[in-house]
């Protein structure tokens, strides 16, 4: 009884919360997300590895290509064959075609019979380029670019056949003097074309904005006809390898051309660089650039638009970003102004200075040389000193003194391969909006692979990152 008794005087007490604990537990729920939001929205350094590379400043621009060019009317209308092909190069007096007034000359060559001939490797191999280059090209929605395939794979055999398809014409004239056959021959020497856009008149003097308001190349085909009429176009001469491509230019562009004699660029079609000579002009508050070549026109014989790279600028070193370039200051010091001192024998001057009694000394100051240009001036870190600052040249030079007052600014980067920030000097070659090349294997300079500072402006000279 007594133990039952001495339960049940037992009284539970209640615990007391503290508040405190709950206040600061939201409070430090609080800060860190108040530091996660400032995580967000903070800047990280960035930091870029230095490569060798080459950087250019380049356009690509259509141009239009002009050339000697004389579209050969035919005399007489009848039907015609052609026995020579697309840019083949043809002398005075080359039988050019023929025209037959009464068709004859066709059924004669079917009784005739086509003379043995056989594709020779390199006939096989021409007929499987043009195939191929159809192939790459094929659209479905352009039903012209089957009729060109056609014409440029008539034109490969006829350049094949065209010597034994000459032979059978002349065998019909030999053995038929009253044929109604007539040959037809060049008076001129040039490169023959089949290929005609209206514009073989087009001259510098013609160029204007409409000329490229439309860059597409609208060919037509003159030897497509069975039939021909008198003071129709029989084909084309080309009677100059000289040629030439005009541009149009932006302001920009034309004011970089303007100084310029030649000029270094790239054909897109197939990557064929040239150094023409360049002239630029104006029209009606338009700029142009006329660049003329001397060579290769038969390769571009079935253009008249071009997409041309101009290559204004090239250099080739160490690439790095035009963000992390800064510029620091410096005060220029004769070099026999610098010496070596302290403990660990650093690099420095010796700065005048005074003690409380006004007595003069000549304190050795750390300062590294950054620089040391053509004329052996030392560039020294100008937040070492103040303007005013006198330094005492080494006992080889007479101990004389020298006020620093003359400054300068150097190019340069944040290099941090040590893990903490070092201005470089850099000297830039060549430049962009993005990118700058400096050279590789300069002395104070960088090199290869080194690690720079993307963003200068998050960090501070000697900070540890």
């Amino acid at each position: 009884m007594a133990g039952k008794n001495t339960r049940n005087n037992i009284i539970k007490m209640k615990k007391r919360q503290n508040p405190w604990t709950g206040i600061m537990l939201i409070l430090f729920s609080v800060y860190i997300i108040v530091l996660f939001v400032q995580s967000l929205n903070q800047d990280n350094i960035s930091i870029y590895e230095v490569t060798q590379n080459k950087l250019a400043d380049d356009d690509t621009i259509r141009g239009v290509i002009l050339r000697d060019e004389h579209l050969i009317k035919a005399k007489s209308s009848g039907y015609i064959n052609y026995y020579v092909g697309e840019g083949a190069r043809i002398g005075v007096n080359t039988t050019i075609y023929s025209v037959d007034r009464t068709g004859g000359f066709n059924d004669s060559l079917d009784k005739e019979g086509a003379d043995n001939y056989s594709l020779s490797d390199e006939d096989t191999k021409t007929i499987r380029a043009d195939i191929a280059e159809y192939r790459a090209s094929f659209n479905f929605s352009d039903y012209s670019g089957i009729t060109n395939f056609r014409y440029n794979l008539d034109n490969s055999l006829l350049k094949m056949t065209t010597n034994g398809l000459l032979k059978r014409a002349k065998r019909i004239l030999k053995n038929d003097s009253s044929s109604s056959l007539k040959m037809i021959k060049s008076g001129k020497t040039g490169i023959i074309s089949f290929c005609s856009d209206g514009l073989e008149k087009l001259d510098i003097d013609s160029i204007n904005q409409k000329t490229f308001s439309d860059t597409t190349d609208k060919w037509k085909q003159l030897r497509q006809k069975k039939e021909i009429s008198k003071g129709d176009t029989a084909y084309k001469l080309i009677t100059s390898d000289n040629w030439s491509i005009v541009i149009p230019l932006t302001k920009k562009q034309y004011k970089k051309l303007y100084d310029k004699d030649s000029i270094d660029v790239v054909i897109k079609k197939d990557n064929n660089k040239f150094t023409p000579s360049v002239t630029t002009f104006t029209e009606k508050s338009k700029y142009y650039a006329k660049l003329e070549f001397t060579k290769d026109m038969i390769n571009y014989i079935d253009n008249r638009y071009l997409d041309i790279q101009l290559e204004f600028n090239e250099a080739a070193g160490l690439k790095i970003p035009v963000s992390s370039i800064i510029k620091k200051k410096f005060y220029m010091v004769p070099e026999e102004y610098i010496t070596n001192g302290g403990d660990d024998g650093s690099t420095g001057v010796m700065l005048k200075t005074y003690d409380k009694h006004g007595n003069q000394h000549n304190t050795f100051k750390k300062a590294k040389v950054y620089y040391k240009d053509e004329k052996n001036r030392c560039y020294i870190d100008a937040r070492l000193f103040s303007v005013g600052d006198i330094i005492v040249a080494d006992v080889s030079a007479n101990g004389s003194e020298l006020s620093l007052t003359r400054t300068a600014r150097l190019d340069g980067v944040y290099y941090c391969n040590n893990g903490y920030c070092t201005f470089k000097r850099i000297d830039i070659t060549y430049s962009n909006s993005e990118y700058a090349i400096v050279p590789e294997d300069t002395i104070y300079g960088l090199q290869i692979y080194d690690h720079i500072i993307l963003n200068p402006n998050l960090v501070k000279e000697d900070e540890i990152i």
